[in-house]
Parts: C-alpha cells; sequence; structure tokens
C-alpha cells in the first residue's frame, strides 16, 4: 500500500541539548490534556509510593480493558504514543514516534514539549474495530460523550487484519494504494498445476506462496481514488471502499468503511486517535441505558487542495496531491 508522507520535519535546533525522560512527557501530555488522565498516587502494601491514573471521563469496559492490558510506563503504550501524535500534528510538526517510542525523541519535539502551552483542540476519541460477532462494525468513543458512531466494517481475508491497538500516523482524503491481495488456492489446485508443469504442458507461470496459514497466489491491485484514509498500522488504514456489502472479511488488510460512515470519521477523528482491532470485544456498550447519540455531531469542515509533488514531478509531468488546508472560503 501506498502511504502518505508525514509532514515536513521542522528544523532541530544544534543548540539544543534537551533529553526528556518518558515520565516527564507523559506529565506535559497529561497537563496538556491529550492524554485524558489524572496521575494519582497511592501508598503500597510495603510503605512504597505507586502512581496510577484515572480517566477524566467514564470510559466502557473495552477500554477497560485495553488500558489495563499496557503498562502506562511502556513507551510504546498506544494510548501514550497517540497522545503525542496529535501534540506533534497541533503543533506542525513530524509526526513520528522516537527510538523507542516516546523516548529518544527529536530534539526539536522536546523543545516544543517543554515550550508547549496549547492544549489539545480536540476531544479524546477511541476507534473499536469487532470481528465478532458478525456482521464485523466499526465504534467510535469520543471522551464525554461515550460512543457516537456506529457502522459496518470489512476487515482483511484471512486475517490480514491482526488484532491489537495502534495510533492513528497519517491521513489524508484521497490517495492511491498499489499492493498484492491473496487469493486462496486449495492443494488440489497446486497439485494439478505441478503435473501439469511436471508433463511438459505450456502454462503461465504462477507463483504459489504459504500466507497465514493458506495456500494463495496474488493478485495485482492499483486503486487510484482510497478516500477519508486514516492509516494507524503499517500501511493498514480505515478508509472508503466501494463495495456491494460490508460486514466481513474482505480488504487486503485495511478496514474498509461504506463512504458516508469513512467520510463521518474522518471528520471526528484526529491523529493519534488509537485504532483498536479485536476479535471479539468486552462488550463495546457501556451498562444498561447508555445508547448510540441521536443528536446531529459538529463534524470538522475539510477543506481541500492540490499540492504539487515536487520528487515526482519533472519538466513534463506535474504531479498533484489533495490534501486539506485551513482557507475558511476553499471548497469541499
Amino acid at each position: 500500500m501506498l502511504v502518505s508522507a508525514p509532514p515536513t520535519a521542522a528544523v532541530i535546533s544544534s543548540a539544543s541539548s534537551t533529553v526528556l525522560q518518558a515520565r516527564e512527557i507523559r506529565r506535559i501530555l497529561i497537563r496538556l490534556h491529550y492524554l485524558p488522565l489524572i496521575p494519582e498516587d497511592y501508598l503500597g502494601v510495603h510503605g512504597h509510593i505507586h502512581k496510577t491514573y484515572q480517566w477524566r471521563f467514564k470510559i466502557p469496559r473495552a477500554l477497560q480493558a485495553l488500558a489495563a492490558s499496557d503498562s502506562w510506563q511502556d513507551p510504546w503504550n498506544p494510548l501514550v504514543l497517540g497522545a503525542l501524535y496529535q501534540f506533534e500534528a497541533v503543533h506542525n510538526l513530524p509526526i513520528v514516534p522516537g527510538g523507542m517510542g516516546i523516548r529518544g525523541l527529536p530534539l526539536n519535539i522536546e523543545k516544543a514539549l517543554l515550550q508547549a502551552k496549547k492544549t489539545d483542540p480536540d476531544p479524546w476519541t477511541w476507534i473499536l474495530v469487532t470481528k465478532f460477532p458478525r456482521p464485523e462494525e466499526i465504534h467510535l468513543f469520543m471522551g464525554g460523550h461515550g460512543w457516537i458512531f456506529q457502522s459496518k466494517a470489512n476487515t482483511g481475508v484471512m486475517h490480514a487484519t491482526p488484532d491489537g491497538t495502534w495510533p492513528i500516523y497519517a491521513r489524508d482524503t484521497h490517495t492511491a494504494m498499489v499492493g498484492r491481495f491473496p487469493i486462496p488456492v486449495s492443494h488440489a489446485q497446486i497439485r494439478l498445476y505441478e503435473a501439469a508443469k511436471s508433463a511438459g504442458y505450456a502454462l503461465q507461470s504462477v507463483h504459489y506462496s504459504r500466507y497465514h496459514h493458506h495456500w494463495v497466489e496474488y493478485q495485482h491491485y492499483d486503486d487510484p481514488d482510497i478516500r477519508w484514509v486514516n492509516y494507524f498500522d503499517r500501511g493498514r488504514a480505515v478508509h472508503f471502499y466501494p463495495r456491494a456489502n460490508y460486514g466481513f472479511p474482505q480488504s487486503a488488510g485495511c478496514v474498509e468503511l461504506p463512504k458516508s460512515a469513512a467520510h463521518k470519521v474522518y471528520g471526528l477523528i484526529h491523529y493519534g486517535t488509537p485504532v483498536t482491532v479485536s476479535h471479539a470485544a468486552i462488550g463495546p456498550w457501556d451498562p444498561p441505558g447508555s445508547r448510540y447519540l441521536k443528536q446531529p455531531l459538529n463534524i470538522k469542515p475539510i477543506h481541500l487542495a492540490y499540492r504539487e509533488i515536487a520528487a515526482k514531478s519533472t519538466a513534463l509531468s506535474v504531479h498533484l496531491q489533495l490534501v486539506e488546508t485551513s482557507a475558511s472560503d476553499a471548497n469541499h
């Protein structure tokens, strides 16, 4: 898949020697509300003081289970890393992790963290993709509001969309995706092909390989019109893709949505939004009495413009990419 390039890196000051510890970065992200936690201390059984965190708002059981599965001290914790990505996006910095997650950050990012006063302008959001029970669905949670959106979705064939949690690191309103799609084949088909090849028949060359415990052959794809794209794991993304129906595995690894759902999700989330893919989540809904919000949601307006990709342009052709702008009078 073709992944959009992150924003251009800011200049690193050679005079800076700032080295922030992971706990200091977490403290800054919490203070500025990029990480919606409240730090608390408690006295352990042996008289040691331990640090824990409470959420600033009520969270569902599925998120409670996710938060409990990773240590907050883990530098690769996806919720903390997502908060860093959102901070970087808001401050027009490159959307990149450090050498060890939130550790080993470029000096210009550490300097920005130390000097930052701007709080998170967006509400905290979380995406939960459930594979079972069928149909496959996407659920969107917003801090302080609860579950605000639900739609059928498609994950990857033959377990091509693994379970786990990753923060969104790149976004694009319009892009192209290029890759290979695995097509399952039977053992009988492979044996027949090998027997005919051994017998000297003139056959078109076919390469079979193993993919997640299945025999497959690959079919090339080049989709130039993929919209409302949110990359979260090594080129996998939540995006629109036209299908006859939705709710079961069909993609090459991405999470596919109907057009209207993909557009709405794109407007409600942001950089750093954690995406959890779960085989069978712990009841994604809150206790009895909660429900998806019925009132209209204020979706952020999306303004588009074309930007030249200088690295791909020549004297004979110009490559353009459709990107978001902040111009209030731009068409969208």
